[in-house]
């Protein structure tokens, strides 16, 4: 069963509907028409199995007369074909729990296909495959997301919206803040299916630049650029004095 990551981490209620085996109506699960029942094979004696001695072993061996089944139908069913079950559409409304992956496995009792002879009914088992998501992925409990900020909000430090699986959040960037940068908002990630607690949200920042610039964005960028070269050019200096004194 696919599910989007959003059910996966707050839960859901479902109706699936599967094909399955069910008793005929008409027969009851006999495989015998109305008015006849099933009699026991003479080849075997009802066992559905059959014996040979050989020395001194007793080898046992499947009744090739009823094929196992001990007894034998002379008027079958016209509904089943004789098999005593028929295919039937099957709904049901089954529980998603919060924190499911993919590759869970989960159980639905006495939900399977009846047992053989009349036997009970078995269990369903349906295998859960949580959908990729756009802008999450997640690592266990744990999810990150990639978040991008402006080039002054990089260099100054200042608040971000952090986009919502479950509920906006909102982050606290420090100045200087690069691209690949990591921050750890923590149990906002997803609910442990084991019932251990609540993962971490991870947000990865990227630093955008911008495309277009209009005429102040582009002259405030030009001062900047004045500033970074007169900066460089006085680290660079700097940098020389010292290696001057290191070699006398």
């Amino acid at each position: 069963m696919e599910v989007s990551l959003e059910d996966a981490a707050r839960g859901m209620k479902s109706q699936i509907t599967i094909p399955r085996q069910e008793n005929c109506d008409s027969c009851s699960g006999t495989g015998a028409a109305a008015g006849s029942t099933p009699i026991n094979c003479t080849g075997c004696g009802g066992t559905g199995q059959v014996r040979f001695q050989q020395g001194f072993f007793s080898v046992s061996q499947t009744c090739r007369q009823c094929r196992g089944n001990g007894r034998v139908i002379s008027n079958p069913c016209r509904s089943c074909q004789g098999s005593g079950r028929v295919e039937r559409e099957h709904s049901l409304e089954m529980r998603i729990p919060a924190g499911v992956d993919t590759g869970a496995r989960l159980r639905l009792s006495g939900e399977g296909e009846p047992g053989v002879g009349g036997g009970p009914a078995g269990d369903l088992y349906v295998v859960s495959h949580v959908k990729e998501h756009e802008t999450f992925e997640r690592q266990g409990s744990n999810l990150y997301v990639n978040v991008p900020i402006t080039f002054a909000t990089a260099a100054l430090g200042g608040e971000i919206s952090v986009p919502p699986l479950d509920g906006e959040d909102r982050l606290t960037v420090p100045e200087g803040t690069q691209t690949g940068s990591v921050f750890k908002l923590r149990g906002k990630g997803i609910v442990s299916l084991q019932g251990s607690g609540r993962g971490d949200l991870f947000v990865v920042t990227t630093v955008t630049t911008p495309k277009k610039l209009g005429r102040e964005m582009k002259k405030l960028f030009e001062q900047l650029a004045a500033l970074e070269e007169k900066q460089q050019v006085e680290t660079a200096g700097s940098f020389g004095r010292k290696v001057k004194d290191i070699f006398g």
